[in-house]
């Protein structure tokens, strides 16, 4: 009986961590998505500092 609940308590372990990172992806791709709008726009800007340094380098 020690055996079947081992794996089952296993087993849900596994479910919610993949639960988690399922939720933990879209997340990501969320603030990637973020980010690179707001890289555009802050190559549009002309006073932002982030312009005065990339056109520097």
């Amino acid at each position: 009986m020690s055996k079947i609940r081992f794996f089952l308590t296993r087993e849900a372990l596994v479910r919610k961590q993949r639960r988690e990172i399922s939720v933990l992806k879209t997340e990501l791709s969320e603030l990637q998505r973020q980010n690179e709008s707001m890289r555009t726009g802050m190559r549009r800007c002309l006073t932002c500092e982030y312009r005065d340094s990339a056109t520097r380098q």
